[in-house]
C-alpha cells in the first residue's frame, strides 16, 4: 500500500472533501465547527484547530483528520465508519489516534475493528477509551474533554470540551503586584483554577439531559440534537427513536444560555431551506439571534 502525502492530500485532491459540508466559525473560540448531520444518515463533526472529532458518520476524508475522536454511541450513522476512519489515519501516515466511546460500547468496538483489521491483513494502532458521564481525558493545549450523560435508545453520552484557567481569587482583587509577588513567595495560593466550558454536543438523546446537565445550559457554544423541528413529525414521534423535538427545546427556551446555540442532527424530511424556515418561524427572536444549525 502507497503512503500519501496526508496533510496536504486535499489541497491536491478537492474531490475528496465531501460535498456538503456545514462550516460554523465560532469567533469567541477562534476556531471551526464543521461537519454533516442527517438523522438517521450520517454524523460527524470535528474542530480541526484542536483536533477532535465527535463521531465519524462514514469517515469522509475530512474527519481522518483529527486524533481525538469521540464517539457519542454506537449507531452506524454515527460509528460505522470507525474502522474507515482508522485505515485514512494509516494510509496517511498520521499518529495513532484515541478514540472514546461509551463504556458499555468498547467490548463491541473493538471486536468490529480486529475483524477489519484481520480482513484488512494489518491490525489498527489505536487507543480505545471508555468513558462514562463525569470521566475527563486531556485534548492537549490546556483543554479537557468530559463526558454528558444522554438519555438514548442505546448506551450514548455527550461531551464537553473545558478549560481550566486559574484566576486571581476575589479576596486579593485590588491588591498591588508587589505585594502579592510576596505573598505567592511566602507560600499563599493567589490564584485559584476555574472552568470555562467551550463547547458541549449533546449527542443522540431525549430532553431530559436539558434539564440537569448543565454544561447543556451554559457552555459557550451548544450543539443540540434537534431531529424534529415542526408538527410533520411530533414529540410523540422523537421519544420512539430517543429524540430530541424542537418543542422540547422551546418549553426549555429561558434556560438555554450559550453565545451561540447550534441545532443538528436535523431529520432527512427537511431540505436546509425548509429546516432553517422552520427555525426562523419557530424560534424566540433572543434564541434565533444565536441559532447557527449545522446545514450545508
Amino acid at each position: 500500500m502507497t503512503r500519501q502525502s496526508g496533510p496536504h492530500l486535499t489541497a491536491h485532491r478537492p474531490e475528496l472533501a465531501s460535498p456538503g459540508i456545514a462550516q460554523i466559525y465560532l469567533e469567541r473560540l477562534g476556531v471551526r465547527l464543521e461537519g454533516q448531520s442527517v438523522a438517521g444518515v450520517e454524523t460527524w463533526l470535528r474542530v480541526p484547530e484542536w483536533n477532535l472529532g465527535i463521531d465519524v458518520g462514514r469517515a469522509p476524508e475530512p474527519s481522518a483528520r483529527c486524533k481525538h475522536l469521540a464517539l457519542t454511541h454506537a449507531h452506524m450513522d454515527h460509528a460505522g465508519g470507525l474502522a474507515q476512519y482508522l485505515s485514512l489515519r494509516q494510509l496517511y501516515a498520521f499518529e495513532p489516534p484515541t478514540v472514546y466511546a461509551p463504556a458499555e460500547s468498547c467490548a463491541d468496538l473493538r471486536m468490529i475493528v480486529d475483524i477489519w483489521g484481520k480482513l484488512h491483513n494489518r491490525a489498527f494502532d489505536w487507543t480505545l477509551i471508555g468513558m462514562r458521564p463525569g470521566d475527563e481525558a486531556p485534548l492537549g493545549g490546556g483543554r479537557w474533554l468530559r463526558a454528558l450523560p444522554a438519555d438514548h435508545v442505546v448506551p450514548a453520552l455527550g461531551y464537553a470540551v473545558l478549560e481550566r484557567p486559574r484566576r486571581r481569587k476575589a479576596e486579593f482583587a485590588g491588591t498591588p503586584t508587589g505585594a502579592l509577588r510576596q505573598l505567592a513567595e511566602s507560600g499563599v495560593a493567589i490564584t485559584e483554577a476555574t472552568e470555562r466550558v467551550l463547547l458541549a454536543v449533546s449527542g443522540d438523546t431525549r430532553p431530559s439531559v436539558l434539564d440537569h446537565v448543565e454544561e447543556l445550559r451554559t457552555a459557550e457554544v451548544v450543539a443540540m440534537e434537534t431531529t424534529f423541528l415542526d408538527r410533520r413529525r411530533t414529540v410523540a414521534d422523537a421519544r420512539v427513536g430517543g429524540h430530541t423535538h424542537l418543542d422540547d427545546v422551546l418549553a426549555r427556551a429561558d434556560g438555554i444560555r450559550p453565545h451561540v446555540f447550534i441545532p443538528y442532527h436535523i431529520s432527512q424530511i427537511y431540505t436546509p431551506s425548509a429546516a432553517r424556515a422552520a427555525l426562523a418561524e419557530r424560534l424566540p427572536p433572543e434564541l434565533l439571534t444565536r441559532c447557527r444549525p449545522l446545514l450545508p
